[in-house]
C-alpha cells in the first residue's frame, strides 16, 4: 500500500510541475523540458523496477503488438467405464464438430484426428482414454479464441459423451523467447546467469508451475483450466 502511496505522488509531483510550466510560462517549457523529461523518465524507470501491476500491463501491450508464437503441449486422462467401443462415440464427436476431418487408425487402441491446425492423438484403454495435443504452435493473440471457440468446446463435449468418473488436464505452454513470468519474478537480475528457476503455486487442489521458458498447468476441472490457460496466455494472472 506504501508502494502504492509513493507511486501516486510521484506521478501526482511530475503532472503538476508540467501544468505549472506550462499555465505560468509556456515559452519556459522548453527551457525547462530537459529537467521534466529527466524526472518522466527517472520515475518510469522506478516505476517498471517495482510494479508489478505496471510491468505486466506493459509486458501485455507488447506481447500484443509483436505477437509472439508458444509452443502447446496439452494431455488429458479420462478415467472410467472405457474400452475400445468407446471410439464410436469418439470419431462421431470429432466428426460433428469438425467437416473436414482425417482420422488415421495406428491401432485398435490408438487414433489421431486432424482438422486444421489441430491434431489430436486418442488412445483408448480398459478403464482410462488419454488425449494428447502435441507441439501446436500458436500466436499470442490466437491463444484465447483457440480456447474458447475450439479446444474448450471439444474437450466439454467429452465429458458429456463418455461421462468419466475422474480426469486430470496436463497443459504446457513453452515460449519460443523468455517466459514474461520469469521477467515478473527476477528482472533485476541478469537472466543469462540463471541456469534454472521454477515457481510452483498451489490454487486449492490445481497447481501452476513457472519455468525459465514455460508455464505448466494442472486441474481436474475443465472450467478452472479455460480460466488459468486465458489469464496467464492474456498476462492477467489472478
Amino acid at each position: 500500500m506504501k508502494k502504492i502511496l509513493f507511486f501516486i505522488i510521484g506521478w501526482c509531483i511530475v503532472v503538476a510541475l508540467v501544468i505549472m510550466v506550462i499555465v505560468q510560462n509556456p515559452n519556459s517549457f522548453f527551457v525547462n523540458g530537459t529537467i521534466i523529461l529527466g524526472w518522466l523518465l527517472f520515475l518510469l524507470q522506478l516505476t517498471w523496477n517495482n510494479s508489478e501491476y505496471f510491468y505486466i500491463k506493459i509486458k501485455r501491450y507488447w506481447f500484443f503488438l509483436k505477437n509472439p508464437d508458444c509452443i502447446w503441449n496439452m494431455q488429458i486422462e479420462f478415467e472410467g467405464d472405457f474400452d475400445e467401443n468407446t471410439f464410436d462415440k469418439i470419431d462421431h464427436l470429432f466428426n460433428k464438430q469438425n467437416s473436414n476431418l482425417r482420422i488415421i487408425n495406428l491401432s485398435n487402441s490408438r487414433k489421431i484426428y486432424r482438422s486444421n491446425t489441430l491434431s489430436f492423438e486418442v488412445t483408448v484403454r480398459k478403464g482410462l482414454i488419454q488425449v494428447h495435443l502435441e507441439d501446436l504452435e500458436v500466436s499470442f493473440r490466437r491463444s484465447r479464441k483457440i480456447i474458447d471457440e475450439e479446444i474448450g468446446i471439444l474437450l466439454e463435449e467429452f465429458s458429456k459423451i463418455l461421462k468419466e468418473d475422474n480426469v486430470n488436464y496436463y497443459f504446457n505452454i513453452n515460449f519460443k523467447e523468455f517466459n514474461p513470468y520469469y521477467g515478473f519474478f527476477i528482472r533485476r537480475l541478469n537472466a543469462k546467469n540463471i541456469n534454472t528457476f521454477n515457481i510452483k503455486f498451489n490454487i486449492e487442489s490445481d497447481k501452476v508451475t513457472i519455468n525459465k521458458k514455460s508455464i505448466e498447468i494442472y486441474t481436474k476441472s475443465l472450467q478452472k483450466m479455460n480460466s488459468f490457460s486465458k489469464e496467464y496466455l492474456s498476462l492477467s494472472p489472478r
